[in-house]
C-alpha cells in the first residue's frame, strides 16, 4: 500500500537491523542504560570501555590454538558490541551527541579489530606474510564497512523524506574527512532513486518496502558477523580463513548486493514514474 506520509525513523530501524543486535546486543545495552544515566557516565567513556574489551579479546586470541581462549575472546568481543550499542544510546538519552563522540566511537571500533587481529597475525611463524594478508583484508574491511554504513544511512535519510546528500558534521580534527568521502561516494550519496522520490514522494513507501529486505541482508557485512567469523576460523584451527573470507567472499557479496540494490531501485523508479503526482493543496483565500 502506498501512503503519502513520511515515516518516523529510529536511530536503528528494526526493519533493517542485524538480528543479533535486535535479539542480544541492543536488549543488553538497554538494560545497562538506566544505570549509566544514573551514574552520569560519559558516552565516550563507554566507547573506550568497549575498546578495552577488544584489547582483552586480542590477548585471548593470541592463544587461538586453545578453544577456551577463543571462547573467552569471543565473549569479550560481545562485550565490545554491547558497549558499542550503549554509547550511542547513552549519548542520545543524555543529550551528549557530538561529532567528536561519533569519531571516537568509529576509531574505537576499528582499533578493536586491530587489537584482535594483529595478535593473531603475529602468532604465526611466518608472521610477515600473514601480516600482509591481514593488511589487505583490513583495507577491504574499511571499504566494505564504509559502503555498508553508507547504504544504511541513505535508506534511513530517505525514510525521513530527505532525498539529498547529508553532510556529516565534523569533529574539527579533520581525520574523518576521508572516511566520510568514501562512505558518501560508495553508498550514502544521492542517486537516481533520490531524484525520483523527490519528484514524487508517493512512491516512498514502495521504495522502503522493496529495499528494506536487501538493506537488512547487508548485515552479513556487519561487525557482528565478522566477530562470529573470527571465532569460527580460530575454532576450525586456521584463522587465515577469516582473512580469505573477508577478502574474497565478503567482497563478492558486497558487489552482488550492490547490483541487486541498484536493480531494485531501478524497478522502483519505473513504478514511481507511473504513479500519479499528488496535486498541491491551495489554501483558501482569507476574507
Amino acid at each position: 500500500m502506498i501512503v503519502n506520509s513520511i515515516p518516523t525513523v529510529a536511530a536503528r530501524p528494526a526493519i533493517i537491523e542485524d538480528p543479533s543486535n535486535l535479539w542480544l546486543v541492543h536488549p543488553l545495552a538497554d538494560r545497562l542504560l538506566p544505570a549509566a544515566l544514573r551514574l552520569g557516565i560519559h558516552p565516550n567513556a563507554v566507547s573506550f570501555t568497549g575498546m578495552g574489551c577488544g584489547a582483552l579479546a586480542g590477548w585471548c586470541y593470541w592463544h587461538w590454538q586453545q578453544p577456551a581462549y577463543v571462547v573467552a575472546g569471543f565473549l569479550f568481543m560481545v562485550g565490545w558490541h554491547i558497549m558499542d550499542g550503549l554509547d550511542g544510546k547513552l549519548a542520545r538519552a543524555s543529550g551528549k551527541t557530538s561529532p567528536l563522540g561519533r569519531l571516537i566511537d568509529g576509531l574505537c571500533d576499528y582499533l578493536t579489530f586491530i587489537f584482535v587481529l594483529l595478535p593473531i597475525a603475529l602468532s604465526f611463524a611466518d608472521w610477515q606474510a600473514t601480516l600482509v594478508l591481514a593488511s589487505i583484508s583490513g583495507a577491504l574491511h574499511a571499504v566494505q564497512s564504509a559502503w555498508y554504513e553508507g547504504e544504511r544511512e541513505a535508506w534511513k535519510r530517505r525514510a525521513r523524506g530527505v532525498f539529498t546528500t547529508e553532510a556529516r558534521p565534523l569533529s574539527g580534527l579533520g581525520i574523518e574527512t576521508l572516511y566520510n568521502r568514501v562512505e558518501q561516494s560508495l553508498g550514502s550519496g544521492a542517486r537516481a532513486i533520490d531524484h525520483a522520490l523527490a519528484s514524487n514522494t508517493t512512491g516512498l513507501a514502495t521504495y522502503l518496502a522493496a529495499s528494506a529486505p536487501l538493506v537488512r541482508g547487508l548485515c552479513v557485512l556487519s561487525a557482528n558477523n565478522r566477530t562470529i567469523a573470527i571465532a569460527l576460523a580460530c575454532l576450525l584451527g586456521n584463522p587465515q580463513l577469516y582473512w580469505y573470507w573477508e577478502i574474497a567472499a565478503l567482497s563478492l557479496i558486497a558487489v552482488v548486493m550492490a547490483v541487486l540494490l541498484r536493480r531494485r531501485e531501478a524497478a522502483v523508479i519505473s513504478a514511481v514514474g507511473a504513479l500519479p503526482v499528488p496535486m498541491p493543496v491551495t489554501p483558501p483565500l482569507a476574507g
